[in-house]
């Protein structure tokens, strides 16, 4: 499924009806995928929940319509699916910090929750695209197979040091991990398929005190200053090889050897 181009239509179905009633499962029928995986998905890709861009949305619409218009307080709270005055206020005041009276009264400035295009909120400036930017290098080629003792401490490890994002999967009776990935993109996107997997699997067992992974990046000096700033100083200077190539090694927290190339 293209979730991007799914979830984007969802969005202008809710921007074309925004005045009607809605129906989780109704939303999540109309792109065929169950109510579960479309909150999550929703939520990940609009950096919102469902309820939340409809609420939010209809008190943009209705500010505008408070200061704009002459239609009266009630009918604007009936049209954005508010049962009464009461209750349309209590919402209006929360969203915006002021009561709809005051704010026709005034002609206030009123906050603002644009209509989302998905697109542009995957590479636009949020937070998280922002963090992998920071980094200023992306992983190309992987598919690692790493072994640790600790599990949790190595995940952490990759967090902190080279900006990844990880989960474990399976864990053993006393909680100890067996399973897990640690990924250069976040698993959740990786799991929409906006990207293929370019991370490591983790697997509980002895670390290898050698070379675990030879990945192909792009940026690696940037890497390399990247993991210097985060005050890790066993990795290798960038070094030019014979066939043209860049790379540079670092030594992980369990004793393995992660050497990337450009």
């Amino acid at each position: 499924m293209d979730w991007m181009t799914s979830i984007q239509q969802t969005v202008d179905y809710i921007e074309d009806n925004i005045g009607n009633d809605f129906d989780i499962d109704m939303l999540a029928n109309k792109i065929f995928t169950s109510q579960f995986y479309f909150q999550k998905i929703f939520t990940i890709l609009c950096d919102c929940t469902v309820s939340e861009y409809i609420r939010n949305r209809r008190m943009t619409l209705a500010g505008y319509e408070i200061i704009d218009s002459d239609i009266s307080i009630l009918d604007i709270a009936l049209k954005y699916g508010y049962e009464s005055h009461e209750s349309f206020t209590r919402a209006f005041t929360r969203f915006h910090g002021i009561t709809p009276s005051d704010a026709r009264k005034n002609h206030s400035n009123l906050k603002v929750f644009s209509c989302i295009s998905v697109k542009s909120n995957i590479s636009g400036g949020r937070t998280l695209m922002s963090d992998i930017s920071e980094r200023g290098y992306v992983v190309k080629e992987t598919g690692a197979v790493y072994y640790t003792l600790d599990m949790d401490n190595t995940l952490k490890w990759f967090k902190e040091v080279l900006g990844w994002y990880g989960q474990i999967e399976e864990r053993d009776e006393n909680n100890i991990g067996l399973y897990g990935c640690v990924n250069n993109i976040p698993i959740e996107f990786e799991a929409l398929h906006i990207a293929p997997f370019t991370g490591i699997h983790m697997f509980k067992g002895e670390p290898l005190k050698m070379m675990a992974g030879f990945m192909l990046v792009q940026g690696v000096e940037q890497l390399y200053r990247f993991v210097k700033k985060n005050g890790w100083n066993q990795i290798t200077e960038v070094k030019e090889q014979p066939w043209g190539g860049k790379t540079c090694s670092i030594t992980t927290i369990d004793g393995s050897i992660l050497t990337f190339f450009e």
